[in-house]
């Protein structure tokens, strides 16, 4: 089942070419978002879980819906179409080459017969997003929205992250939640990075591989911040656990211009930071 969440009154249907559009898709979905040109959200929409049996039919079904979906068939100023998966690696970019992609990532990950790699460059880390996609989701992106490009949504995080003033004596944490994983990734001034996800069955596993991350990577729980955006709130069992062992957890919210007051809660609109981030339209 599908949930229009918001839909602003402002919004002009036959007027979109001056709008953005951002859509995030992986099987068991899509969800979308409609920006104005000073990139107010007008639009926010989620798809819930695709009832299908196997891969195959998963990505027919996915790829139905959107081309059944009105608002993805209209004209837009810009479109931003993010794959959403954990299977994906880093690699520096001094190092990259298609066949060392291909090898790189199946030391972390299986790559199926059903699935190609695809990938990024993120600029400000100097290295390569690479990630595993459905063989035939690149030719129907491209007919489907001409001229966008597919971002795995680790791109945008790195960004957004990387762009903040986050000069401290001590490593800031950051995590991305999802449905049934969280990315992670904590920036260095040394240029070192630390960027890894992790599968959770409950919000009992999230805890206790975020406390896992403080230990391995040798974090001092009073002073290294944790800052948690995505599927998560403050009354949320995780964030309440998290705050008994962590000093300073903040859960980073959508910038107030972006959103309009109306019944939607504030907990709703930071499941899409992805969706709802302006840099992604730029």
């Amino acid at each position: 089942m599908d949930e229009l969440l918001f839909i602003d009154s402002t919004f002009e249907k036959d007027n979109t070419s001056r709008y953005k559009l951002s859509i995030q898709l992986c099987l068991d979905g899509f969800s979308f978002s409609i920006l104005s040109s000073n990139n107010k959200c007008l639009v926010l929409f989620q798809s819930k879980k695709l009832n299908s049996d196997s891969e195959d039919s998963s990505i027919d079904v996915l790829k139905d819906n959107i081309r059944n979906c009105d608002y993805l068939n209209l004209t837009y100023k810009h479109v931003s179409v993010i794959w959403l998966t954990k299977k994906a690696c880093l690699i520096p970019s001094e190092l990259f080459s298609e066949n060392i992609a291909k090898d790189s990532f199946q030391l972390c990950h299986p790559l199926l017969k059903s699935e190609i790699i695809h990938w990024n460059i993120s600029t400000q880390l100097n290295a390569y997003i690479v990630f595993a996609l459905p063989s035939d989701i690149p030719s129907f992106i491209k007919s489907q929205f001409p001229g966008s490009e597919i971002s795995h949504q680790t791109l945008s995080f790195y960004q957004s992250v990387l762009s903040q003033n986050t000069e401290s004596k001590h490593p800031i944490v950051f995590i991305e939640v999802y449905n049934n994983f969280f990315d992670a990734f904590i920036p260095n001034s040394g240029q070192k990075y630390f960027s890894n996800n992790f599968s959770f069955k409950d919000e009992t596993d999230m805890v206790y591989f975020i406390l896992n991350i403080y230990k391995q990577q040798k974090l001092n729980t009073e002073y290294s911040q944790l800052h948690i955006s995505g599927k998560i709130d403050e009354a949320s069992k995780a964030f309440q656990t998290l705050k008994r062992y962590i000093k300073d957890v903040r859960i980073d919210t959508i910038p107030s211009n972006s959103i309009s007051k109306n019944n939607v809660s504030n907990s709703v609109y930071n499941q899409f930071t992805k969706l709802l981030n302006p840099n992604l339209c730029e």
